[in-house]
């Protein structure tokens, strides 16, 4: 038989191990009866049974004290002479409390040492979790009652955090370099390693580190396209003798590939070609089929005109027949579509029509143009320009109003170039390379590398970039403003901005709502970048390009200094902690006030662009 005990049971250490009965003080005839009563200090009792058995009676198995009503009970019934007990009618009842009692005293104390036993460095460390679980699982919702809240709360945080890191070990486990949503399963994964306790992450850091090195291998250059380099070799060794068996190993290989590294296999629609051909041999090979055979003449594409003449085209889109709210995709020739949508034209009626150009020379330049009713057109939305068939180290910089090349809004997927424009612009390709000498090492040399090639940041001298030097904000400001074609349309009313090399982009940049303005004739812009500053800078910047910000919980934010953030910064850090942007330091601490260095600008600027769909 089964009765609910209190949850105070370590209370008993504190009850003498023998309460000792103490003789009544007076004896008194009770009322209307000629009996020897016993009297306890407060009540009057036929006889000193009756008292035993009230004691009996008044064990409360749900009681707060019933250990102490138990050893009450325990010791007034042991001072009764041999006579008296046998005289007490619930003397069964008292053994069955006194048998539970020490029970539960051995429950007690063998879920206590089960619990003492376990410590996280230990590696039975979740075997003995799981011992201690399964013992508490089996005993009754009586017996679990005499359990220390304490304990059972441990327990229960032990278990929360173990069922975390196997999930969090399970998105690592589950990552697979070939799903086309990798880099946001990666994401997800790394966000919730991130996310839990230090000690719990040390399981599964041999995991997590594997799967990190597999991430930065997934994104090296030259792994990638030495993987891809390989089914290039295969597809081109395919002919009209090809067995099915040569062509199936070929799509085999290719298919193996990773997302990234087939956008490094050039010569796909080869592959594409001979398997159609041998799923329908009706139809015959077709001996220029790997030549583009598009003449010198318009072509009608539902009242969308292209004229071509030499290296230039010319497209005339009636603006009703183009898509209001996803982009009119325009093939303009082999290595040239244009995306271009409605809404990015909102100043013309649809009975007008948008003229644009593109003229190529030598493939090394190219001019857009765009007008309606004879007027250049400011677009409110990006237009996309695709290009094939340029170097695979080619950089695409745009030319300013001064013949300078400057950063120029594209992005590169395997071989296919996506510039972005709002305006009539001229893009020059070029293949220079970027040598610092002092980055070699350095764990953001990509990113660094990059962002020179496109002459969004340079070298503090000849072949040197100093790495380890601090960034202001000017000069921040100047980074951003090239990187996202920002420009100012008011001169900057502040005493140590206007005028300055860096004057215009701080401008432009607080007209786009990235940088603050502020009250006061200086704003400091040889103030160093702050971590926390680099971060809503960050935020700002997708915000400003169009891409739409994840809700955040402060409370998944692993850093241990979180609250050292300022009240304006902490939604920019934690959204930019959730996409990756910044990470914690090796302490758990986010360090807020640190100042960046310009090996990290580089990383977190490349990053940012990326997200923004600039790279």
């Amino acid at each position: 038989m089964n009765y609910k005990k209190s949850t105070t049971m370590l209370a008993l250490a504190a009850i003498p191990a023998a309460v000792l009965f103490v003789p009544p003080t007076e004896t008194h005839a009770a009322e209307n009866s000629g009996a020897v009563g016993y009297y306890n200090g407060n009540t009057y009792y036929s006889s000193e049974v009756t008292y035993v058995e009230t004691l009996i009676n008044q064990i409360n198995p749900y009681s707060t004290s019933f250990n102490y009503q138990v050893q009450l009970a325990k010791n007034a019934y042991e001072n009764l002479t041999t006579i008296q007990k046998s005289q007490v009618s619930n003397t069964y009842t008292l053994f069955n409390y006194l048998n539970t009692y020490t029970d539960y005293q051995t429950i007690n104390t063998n879920f206590s040492n089960k619990m003492n036993a376990i410590s996280i460095n230990d590696r039975s460390f979740i075997r003995n979790v799981e011992e201690a679980n399964r013992y508490y699982n089996s005993l009754s919702s009586l017996q679990k009652s005499v359990i220390p809240t304490y304990l059972v709360t441990q327990l229960q945080t032990y278990l929360t955090n173990i069922a975390n890191m196997r999930a969090a070990e399970a998105k690592l486990e589950a990552l697979n370099v070939k799903d086309t949503d990798y880099q946001v399963q990666y994401s997800a994964a790394m966000l919730a390693y991130n996310a839990l306790p230090y000690n719990y992450r040390t399981l599964i850091s041999s995991k997590a580190a594997e799967k990190v090195k597999e991430y930065e291998l997934y994104f090296s250059l030259e792994y990638n396209r030495s993987a891809a380099q390989k089914v290039i070799n295969v597809i081109s060794k395919l002919s009209t003798i090809s067995s099915p068996k040569e062509v199936q190993d070929a799509r085999e290989l290719y298919n193996n590939l990773t997302v990234y590294q087939q956008n490094f296999v050039t010569n796909t629609r080869d592959l594409t070609y001979f398997e159609t051909v041998l799923k329908n041999p009706h139809l015959g090979w077709d001996p220029e089929y790997d030549y583009y055979n598009g003449e010198d003449e318009d072509e009608e594409f539902d009242d969308i005109t292209i004229k071509k003449s030499g290296n230039s085209y010319a497209v005339l889109v009636p603006l009703s027949e183009m898509k209001r709210y996803t982009p009119t995709t325009i093939t303009v020739s082999k290595n040239i579509t244009l995306k271009v949508s409605r809404t990015s034209i909102p100043d013309y009626r649809d009975t007008s029509v948008i003229a644009m150009s593109i003229d190529e020379y030598d493939g090394n330049s190219i001019v857009f143009t765009a007008t309606v009713n004879n007027e250049d057109v400011q677009f409110s939305n990006y237009v996309d320009i695709e290009l094939k068939g340029l170097p695979s180290n080619a950089t695409i910089l745009r030319v300013d109003e001064n013949g300078n090349e400057v950063a120029a809004n594209y992005k590169k997927s395997g071989t296919k170039y996506t510039i972005k424009t709002k305006k009539s612009a001229e893009f020059v390709v070029s293949t220079k390379s970027v040598v610092f000498h002092d980055i070699r090492t350095d764990g953001n040399r990509v990113a660094i590398e990059q962002l020179a090639k496109r002459n969004i940041v340079s070298g503090t001298s000849s072949n040197y970039f100093e790495p380890n030097a601090q960034v202001t904000v000017g000069q921040y400001a100047t980074m951003i403003a090239r990187a996202m074609n920002l420009s100012a349309t008011e001169s900057s009313p502040y005493v140590d901005v206007k005028g300055k090399w860096y004057g215009a982009s701080i401008q432009a940049l607080i007209e786009a709502n990235i940088l603050d303005d502020k009250n006061g004739k200086y704003y400091y812009p040889d103030q160093i970048v702050t971590r926390q500053q680099a971060a809503v800078i960050a935020v700002r910047m997708l915000k400003q390009a169009g891409i739409a910000l994840p809700d955040t919980n402060y409370s998944k934010v692993p850093f241990k200094d979180f609250q050292k953030v300022s009240a304006n910064a902490r939604y920019h850090v934690a959204v930019a902690y959730q996409l990756g942007i910044f990470g914690g330091k090796s302490n758990g601490n986010f360090d807020p006030n640190d100042k960046l260095t310009r090996s990290q600008m580089a990383k977190v600027l490349y990053t940012t662009l990326q997200m923004a769909n600039m790279l």
